[in-house]
This record gives C-alpha cells, sequence and structure tokens, in this order.
C-alpha cells in the first residue's frame, strides 16, 4: 500500500533524478582513471623519418595506433624535384586494419618525401610528411614540404559544412522519432500539421545527409570543394564505413518520416512501435560508427550509449515540438505524461552522456585541456540550466500541489508552461549544436604513451622528429635535419630544448650526440610529468645561418 509520505518521497525522487544524474556525470569525470582512445597517431614507419637508405626500400608501412580507413586517402611518394612517385594501391597487410602498406617500383638514388593521410576510427583525417633518402645525396626543391602539407589540409568550408549537416541530421531525427514517440505514448494525435513538420524534416534531414557526402569527401582528403566532381573520390566514400553511415541515417529519416506522414491512423498503432524501435536502433548504430561511439575503449558499451543517447534526445526534443504545435489541442493529463518523459529522457541524455564523457576523456585534466573538453563543460552548463528549466515546467503542470497526492487534479498553469516549453525548445537546439560541434573535436590524446613522430619545415630546412614511447621519464630522441641542398646536411651546431610555457618551465637542455650524416640521438630526453611539452631545436649552418624549428610534443 502507498502511503501519502512515500508518495511524495517517491514523486521527490524522480524530480531530483536529472540532478542526480548530473552530479554523477561530474563524479565520473573526478574518478576516472586513464585516457581514452582519441584520433590515430602514427606509431612507426618504414622506412624511418630521415632515414638513409643504401637500397631503394620495395615497400612504405604506417603502423597507427588504432584501425584507420585507407579508401579516402593513405600515401603519396614525391621525389626531390617534386615529382609523383607512381606506387602500388594502399592496402591492410595481412589484414591488420592499423596498419598501411603500398608497394614501390625501382627508386632512383635521390631525396623522397612521404605524404601520408587516413582516417581514424572517428571520422577524423590524419595527416603528417617526411622524408627519406636512397644513395647518394639530392637537393630538395623549395618548399617542397610545406607546399605537400598546406595542399592536402582540409578546408575551412568543408569542416564547418560538416558541421551543419550534422545538426541538420540530429534535428531531422530528433523531429521524425519525437513526434512518433508523442503519438505512440498518446501525448498528441497526428494531425495535420505534425504530418507537415514530419515531412519537411524527413526532406531536410535527407538532403543534409547527401550534402554531407561531398562535404565528408573533401574533409577526409585535404582536397577542395572541386572534389565533388571526382566519381572515384563518390566510390571511395560510399565504400567507407563512414560515407555508409552518412547514407543509412539519411534512409532511416526518409523511411520513417514519409511511412509517418502516408499513415491513414491519427493513433499510434503496432507497426509503429516496431518502425520506432528499428528507425532509433539503426540510426543509433550508424551514428556510434560514423563518429565516437564505437572507438576507443569499451566499443560495445560506447555503441549502446549512442542509441540511449539518440533516444532520449529524439523523443525529449522531438517530443518538445510536437507539444508545442498541439499544445492548443491536448489536455492537461497528456501534458503531464508528457512532463513525466520529458524528464526521463533528460536523465537517459545526461547518463549515456556521461558515460560517453568518461570514455573519451577518461580524466578530469582533459577537461581543460583540450577542446573537446571544453565544448564539454559548455554542454553539461547547458545541460544544467535545461534540467532547472525543465523543473520549472514540471511545477507548472503540477502547481504548487506537485509531490503531494493529487497534485494530477491541479489545474496547469499553461502561459507559465508556454514560456517554459519555448526556452527549453531553443536551448535544446543549441546543445544540439555543441554535440555536432563535439563529434568533430578531439577527445583527448591516445591512451597511454604514443611515440611522437614529425616533420617540421624552416626556410626549405626539414628537422624530422621522433620522441619514443612518449610517457614520463626518459624517452629515445632521434632527430634527422635535412637543407634545401643536402639531403644530409651537416650543421655547425646543434641545440634541443624544452619547455613547458603553462607552468612557467624554461627551456631544459637535452644533450644529443651525432649517430651518422645528420642524425642526432640521446636515449635521455627526460620529461618529469605528463604535459603537453614544447620542443626548441635550433642549428646553426656555414657558421652564420641560424635555423630554428618549434613543436609540440604530448606526453602521458
Amino acid at each position: 500500500m502507498t502511503t501519502p509520505r512515500s508518495a511524495m518521497l517517491s514523486r521527490a525522487s524522480w524530480r531530483r533524478l536529472p540532478a542526480v544524474v548530473l552530479l554523477m556525470s561530474f563524479a565520473g569525470l573526478l574518478f576516472a582513471a586513464s585516457p581514452a582512445l582519441a584520433h590515430a597517431q602514427l606509431l612507426s614507419s618504414d622506412p624511418a623519418p630521415g632515414a638513409v637508405l643504401d637500397t631503394a626500400p620495395t615497400s612504405i608501412t604506417l603502423v597507427f595506433t588504432e584501425p584507420i580507413e585507407i579508401s579516402l586517402g593513405a600515401i603519396r611518394l614525391f621525389d626531390g624535384a617534386g615529382n609523383q612517385v607512381d606506387i602500388g594501391k594502399a592496402t591492410h597487410p595481412a589484414g591488420h586494419t592499423e596498419q598501411v602498406q603500398v608497394a614501390l617500383g625501382d627508386l632512383a638514388d635521390g631525396s623522397y618525401v612521404v605524404d601520408w593521410r587516413v582516417v581514424s576510427s572517428d571520422s577524423h583525417p590524419v595527416h603528417a610528411a617526411y622524408t627519406f633518402q636512397v644513395g647518394e645525396t639530392s637537393t630538395l626543391a623549395s618548399g617542397l614540404l610545406d607546399g605537400i602539407l598546406s595542399r592536402t589540409t582540409a578546408s575551412a568550408t568543408a569542416e564547418v559544412g560538416l558541421a551543419v549537416s550534422r545538426g541538420l541530421v540530429a534535428l531531422a531525427l530528433a523531429v521524425v522519432f519525437g513526434i512518433m514517440a508523442a503519438v505512440l505514448l498518446g501525448v498528441v494525435s497526428l494531425s495535420s500539421r505534425l504530418r507537415l513538420i514530419t515531412l519537411i524534416s524527413a526532406v531536410v534531414g535527407a538532403i543534409a545527409g547527401v550534402i554531407a557526402l561531398p562535404l565528408e569527401v573533401a574533409y577526409a582528403t585535404g582536397q577542395s570543394l572541386g572534389v565533388i566532381t571526382d566519381s572515384s573520390a563518390w566510390n571511395s566514400m560510399l565504400d567507407s564505413r563512414i560515407g555508409m553511415a552518412w547514407v543509412v541515417r539519411a534512409a532511416v529519416i526518409v523511411v520513417c518520416g514519409v511511412a509517418l506522414t502516408l499513415t491513414v491512423s491519427r493513433r499510434a498503432s503496432v507497426w509503429w512501435r516496431a518502425l520506432l524501435g528499428a528507425g532509433l536502433l539503426v540510426a543509433g548504430v550508424a551514428s556510434a560508427f560514423g563518429g565516437h561511439g564505437a572507438t576507443g575503449r569499451w566499443q560495445i558499451v560506447g555503441i549502446v550509449a549512442t542509441v540511449a543517447h539518440l533516444g532520449g534526445m529524439a523523443v525529449w526534443l522531438g517530443g518538445l515540438i510536437a507539444v508545442l504545435v498541439s499544445f492548443a489541442e491536448i489536455d492537461d493529463s497528456s501534458v503531464r505524461r508528457f512532463s513525466k518523459v520529458a524528464f526521463v529522457s533528460i536523465g537517459v541524455v545526461a547518463l549515456s552522456g556521461v558515460v560517453q564523457a568518461v570514455r573519451q576523456l577518461g580524466s578530469i585534466n582533459a577537461l581543460t585541456n583540450t577542446s573537446y573538453g571544453t565544448l564539454l563543460i559548455w554542454k553539461v552548463i547547458a545541460v544544467a540550466v535545461l534540467v532547472a528549466i525543465a523543473a520549472v515546467s514540471r511545477q507548472a503542470t503540477h502547481g504548487k500541489a506537485l509531490g503531494r497526492i493529487g497534485a494530477d487534479s491541479v489545474t496547469i498553469d499553461r502561459a507559465r508552461l508556454m514560456r517554459a516549453v519555448i526556452v527549453e525548445a531553443v536551448l535544446a537546439v543549441v546543445i544540439l549544436g555543441v554535440t555536432s560541434l563535439l563529434i568533430a573535436a578531439n577527445p583527448t590524446v591516445a591512451n597511454g604513451p604514443t611515440t611522437f613522430s614529425q616533420s617540421l619545415v624552416s626556410n626549405d630546412y626539414i628537422a624530422s622528429v621522433v620522441v619514443s614511447p612518449g610517457g614520463v621519464g626518459s624517452n629515445d630522441l632521434h632527430l634527422y635535419l635535412t637543407s634545401p641542398t643536402s639531403s644530409t646536411a651537416e650543421p655547425d651546431s646543434v641545440t634541443v630544448e624544452i619547455s613547458d610555457p603553462s607552468r612557467s618551465i624554461d627551456p631544459i637542455a637535452i644533450e644529443v650526440s651525432k649517430a651518422g650524416l645528420g642524425h642526432y640521438t640521446t636515449a635521455a630526453a627526460v620529461f618529469a610529468y605528463p604535459a603537453s611539452w614544447t620542443l626548441h631545436i635550433s642549428a646553426i649552418y656555414n657558421s652564420f645561418d641560424k635555423v630554428q624549428w618549434t613543436t609540440v610534443v604530448p606526453i602521458r
């Protein structure tokens, strides 16, 4: 038997649910242990950066920290004059999806530039270039490496366009599935206005999904938007997991939206339940495989959390739109029913969101030293405000009698509720926009120490740096220097220093020894703590020419 006091406690507990979930979110981030996997990072390469080989290699092999997509990028090879060299098709050797390999023909003596671009499991492209030499020294064309890197940098237009497309597709999914759920729960009936909104959303979502394909091609390959006229680029995108994710989401929106628009019944039916469940499942899994959900640690948990996040967001946001459109037609009991459902949906969104955050960030430090963490903080703040507004909406549906027996009989303050719901819907769209940016952001660095490898260019001088294993304590550091006139330049002196401006740590000298032509190394590059350390390299040529390079080395 339910007593008045127990009923009051039960209602109060439900009312506090989203707030409790938010507190759990912060606690989960505070006590999480280790960082999770983010974009793919290069572990090793063969030939190595700056390598001087007596005989020409027969292949180029790159090894990454996670499985990579090679259909949209891979490897290009240039000679010292800047001419592209014909090489084999990129493959995963022996089925190892974290590796990419290309076969080489007969290479003449000289300098070569390896330009590689792959796509991480989370759909983000990773790109770099380095040099190696075969036999006798030769001159690299002026500005060659800088030119190669700039030609394959994703355009801002493609990145912004993709963010907008993600937001529109997510909004379309929310509207279609949210209206379907609202009808299924008996909150609203399928009016002509809701049919029209559903149809418009389906069309907009489908168009956004189609437009995203050429934008994704340009973003992944680092080419201009003119690549949309290249049929082979389209085929490569459609053959990729990322392209299929876009196609599946667009197809789900169209099928569910058109089916809901053309249905004769104004009420829910059995097939609606099946369509709603199947649609959310397929769209959620596609979203997971097209973004962060299926990458990093706990991948099954990530996929489930993505489906739950999408479902909760759709029922809540799409339901809000359905209630707003049908506000004058629905009775107080329907409003109360949706209020309860919306509150639970917000809890699901918050809980699944924190699961993803813990998977991707893994530590409280990542909240402040990554763009992903900063965006996440803003999203949590927005959700907290949203919970407060939802509480106002819920109080408006139950009046001051909220938490007491008989609260359902209290007349709803509809004017107050309408204002709260409008603000809630607007804020929800803002959160959806932030979520679209989160998908494009890099959560954090890879799990544990990772070998750092990068080629730097200054006045046509190249410094190829390798730091291994990339963790706290002693590391091996290899430095390969190349001048415009000789693939293995011999500077008069070389200076290597590290610093951490964020903690006011002044430059600390690292002693390097000459290990070969243009090759300098040490086994005692000591990094005292995990941070993004600034690496300074300075070399003096011909007694007077000073060349400097600077980069940031992540140490975990």
